[in-house]
């Protein structure tokens, strides 16, 4: 496998293994084959659809997919989510519902698909909160133990919340006592900068973001704090690949918390302007950084929409992709991997730009309607 950068904790070594149905989306590769979930229809995919994969993009937590039928979805590829996605090393093996085809199910029996109405909040919980499941006996989901999902919506007749499962185990549908609030993470004192560093790389591979941010954090602290001052303190560069690792720890968050809703929440926004403030930082430490310039751009656009943070967006990912993999103007740096995902981003932030300036634009004939009725 290629080397990886120490900038690069998203990024998985590609291995012989033999894949199975639960292979993480991330490990996927060019060539590879994946299919879209069943209650995912869109416009122009839909459940059932199947594909190859022309480029992964762990960063942004999606998949460049051309589709075997582009009657439906067109000649070029299409960028898929990979909430919407399940790895398809077999073809036709297409299941309908709304949950992913797995190894193994919650119980030998589903649950029924909901009949009436579904609620934000139950109980303790609320729609989007983070929670680990615990108390499932079943050999078949046993395995769910442990892991952490998002709360999407509760159904008052099946007494079960949604869950969206991290690790790509799709949509489960449990009960509140088969969940509980995640425990703070908790870093082990005595680590090195380095320890701090590689054990965070590790968790944000293993979708515990949490417990990432608690160790790029930990890491900072001793770099500022520790006594004696460790080497890496004297290097800024170091310093500011670990503010934006944790930049986009920040994102896969507010994207995470997000979902499919169409209002930005205040605590997607929350993460969206911590990683602003962690991606300015890496800049500032590092004025060559191309990913943090694209992940100041992904922040932006996390926030509220406005075409001042549209316009931010566009500059910085037209910085970032200024660069190249041996630096370009200006010296900034961009891998050529990132080039395809950056570019994608810009054209959506150009087109936010626009919807704001339209949304903005007065209508002529109204404004000299309401002239005439003064």
């Amino acid at each position: 496998a290629a080397p990886r950068s120490p900038g690069e904790p998203w990024r998985r070594a590609r291995t012989t293994e033999v894949f199975t149905m639960g292979t993480p989306l991330e490990e996927l590769q060019k060539g590879d084959r994946v299919r879209v979930q069943g209650g995912k229809n869109f416009d122009k995919f839909h459940g059932g659809m199947e594909g190859t994969i022309v480029q992964n993009n762990p960063d942004c937590r999606n998949i460049l997919v051309q589709f075997d039928d582009v009657a439906t979805s067109g000649p070029e590829p299409i960028t898929v989510a990979y909430k919407n996605l399940e790895f398809a090393p077999n073809r036709g093996g297409y299941r309908a519902g709304n949950a992913p085809a797995a190894p193994s199910q919650p119980s030998t029996q589903a649950p029924k698909e909901p009949q009436g109405p579904l609620l934000d909040e139950h109980g303790a919980f609320r729609t989007r909160q983070l929670v680990q499941l615990c108390g499932l006996q079943s050999a078949a989901a046993q395995e769910l133990n442990g892991k952490f999902g998002r709360l999407r919506k509760f159904d008052p007749n099946a007494d079960r919340w949604e869950v969206d499962v991290r690790n790509g185990l799709g949509i489960k549908r449990l009960k509140e006592d088969n969940m509980t609030a995640p425990p703070k993470p908790q870093v082990p004192d005595g680590l090195t900068v380095a320890e701090l560093k590689e054990r965070g790389n590790k968790a944000f591979q293993s979708q515990e973001y949490e417990e990432a941010i608690a160790c790029y954090s930990a890491c900072l602290d001793l770099l500022e704090e520790g006594e004696p001052k460790p080497a890496e303190a004297e290097d800024p560069k170091y310093i500011a690949v670990l503010f934006s690792n944790r930049a986009q720890v920040y994102i896969t968050l507010c994207r995470e918390v997000h979902g499919e809703e169409k209002a930005i929440s205040k605590e997607a926004r929350g993460y969206a302007m911590k990683a602003n403030m962690d991606s300015a930082r890496a800049i500032e430490l590092d004025p060559t950084f191309g990913k943090a310039y694209y992940r100041r751009g992904c922040a932006v656009l996390g926030m509220a929409p406005s075409a001042s943070r549209s316009k931010e967006a566009i500059f910085c990912l037209e910085t970032a992709l200024s660069g190249r993999a041996s630096g370009g103007k200006d010296g900034i740096v961009l891998p050529n991997a990132m080039r395809h995902e950056v570019s994608n981003l810009l054209d959506y932030a150009k087109r936010r730009l626009d919807a704001c300036v339209e949304a903005a634009v007065p209508d002529v004939e109204q404004c000299r309607e309401n002239c005439r009725q003064q």
